[in-house]
């Protein structure tokens, strides 16, 4: 009778090998192929937040959000300040679609945070987006009014008020929501007035701009030294523009010519780097 012969060391160890090396070739691969699936997703939920403002837009007689609107508080909240995620909820299907999966950054209790409405404090659910108001410029030499879908109207009150179309240039070239994880103290949440709003030095928070190089905005003296969002791949932030259309781009595109993706009124002035 025949004996059954099993493996010997050198083959089982010819196999070990052999499985050790594909794992190698193929986790990356699936790494890839995760991130890209997370970034495909990010920017979908830009897209769809890019819409809604269109909608909401359309139904304020052409009149975008504005940040820190006021209303009275609700269910326990403790702001009159309503952010804009919030404003546009109406016509979003889902308040996920204000996170990132990629967005895994711990935030502080959402406790220590001011919310207008006191259940979406319970829910706490992370936002990675943030709505463009005025931001510094080397054109107006600091705090640019010229900036954002929604523009500061103090002094005296903390408030903002929503452009109208007609105030924008270039619709499909003016950005109007962008991705932006916290970074430093910036801890927002959906319905979070903290962390809403993309203004005044926060153009440091932009994906891929490297620490410590410049030079920085007139008026943001501290914006060198500080963290950028991560971004996907280090590089890229998912932007909502206010024609509707999103898309990626780099930090060397959005603070090209002077950040004037920013800017509602186009300048014929070119800045270089």
């Amino acid at each position: 009778m025949p004996k059954n012969k099993g493996f010997t060391l050198i083959e089982l160890l010819v196999v070990i090998a052999i499985i050790a090396i594909l794992a190698a070739i193929l986790f990356p691969v699936f790494a890839q192929a995760r991130e890209a699936a997370k970034k495909t997703q990010c920017l979908n939920n830009t897209k769809q937040i890019a819409l809604a403002v269109v909608m909401y837009n359309t139904d304020n007689d052409e009149r975008y959000p504005a940040w820190a609107a006021l209303s009275a508080p609700v269910n326990g909240g403790n702001t009159s300040f309503v952010s804009p995620d919030i404003q546009i909820l109406p016509y979003i299907k889902s308040v996920n679609i204000f996170t990132c999966p990629d967005d895994a950054t711990p935030r502080m209790p959402a406790t220590s945070v001011p919310f207008n409405d006191g259940n979406y404090r319970k829910m706490a659910l992370r936002r990675s987006y943030q709505y463009v108001g005025n931001i510094h410029t080397r054109e107006a030499n600091g705090f640019d009014a010229n900036t954002g879908v929604t523009t500061y109207i103090g002094p005296t009150t903390w408030l903002y008020s929503g452009r109208t179309d007609s105030d924008i240039d270039e619709s499909a070239n003016t950005v109007s929501w962008l991705e932006v994880w916290p970074v430093d103290q910036n801890d927002p949440y959906v319905g979070g007035i903290w962390g809403s709003g993309f203004i005044d030095c926060d153009t440091y928070k932009l994906a891929g701009r490297k620490v410590g190089t410049g030079p920085a905005p007139p008026g943001c003296t501290n914006w060198l030294n500080r963290k950028p969002t991560p971004g996907h791949n280090g590089t890229l932030t998912n932007t909502a523009f206010c024609d509707g259309h999103s898309k990626g781009l780099t930090w060397g595109k959005l603070r090209e010519n002077d950040f004037a993706m920013f800017k509602a009124k186009k300048s014929a002035t070119v800045f270089v780097p």
